[in-house]
This record gives structure tokens, sequence and C-alpha cells, in this order.
């Protein structure tokens, strides 16, 4: 969430940066606890993984508001709708994996 990176271990910094991005990562587990188990999609699969990380629920959490927050009100929900079910899947997938 950008506490690893070397840049900015200032003090006044850390004190301005760390509090938003735990902030951040509250704003998040909240949001994927909140979530139906139906749409936490997106779950990354490897050997020896026994939870789920947080990358996995950022990841649930974007294609949620991908899919039911900016698809609707950009394009209509029609629009979206008309997709492929494998190439809405790509699409989203695309656009909500964490980086």
């Amino acid at each position: 969430m950008g506490l690893e990176t070397t840049r900015g271990w200032c003090r006044a910094t850390v004190l301005r940066a760390a509090p938003c991005l735990f902030g951040l990562y509250s704003v998040v587990a909240a949001l994927y606890h909140a979530l139906p188990e139906a749409k936490r999609a997106g779950r990354v699969e490897w050997p020896g993984k026994a939870g789920v990380t947080f990358s996995d629920a950022l990841t649930a959490v974007r294609r949620w508001l991908w899919a039911d927050g900016v698809f609707p009100q950009a394009v209509g929900p029609s629009a979206v709708r008309k997709l492929p079910p494998d190439f809405r899947e790509l699409l989203l997938h695309g656009l909500a994996t964490a980086a």
C-alpha cells in the first residue's frame, strides 16, 4: 500500500501518509466484508495459499465498483449486459486486478 517504498521516509511524510493508508485499508476491508459471497470474485490461487489476501479483497471491491457503479452510469446497464460473458469477464479482470 505504499509503506514499503523508500521514498518519503521522513517523519512528516510518514505522519501524513500512514493514517491515510491505514484508513484506505480499513475501507477496503469493510467493503469486502459487506460484499455477498457471489460478488467476491477475482481471487488468485496458488499452492500453499490458505486464505484471502488484501490484494484479493482489493480486486473484489474494484470489480464490484466497476460492474455495479461505473458501467451502469457510463453506458447504461443494458450495454454491458449485451457484451459476451467471456469478454465482460476479461474486461473486469483487466480493470480490477490489483497492481
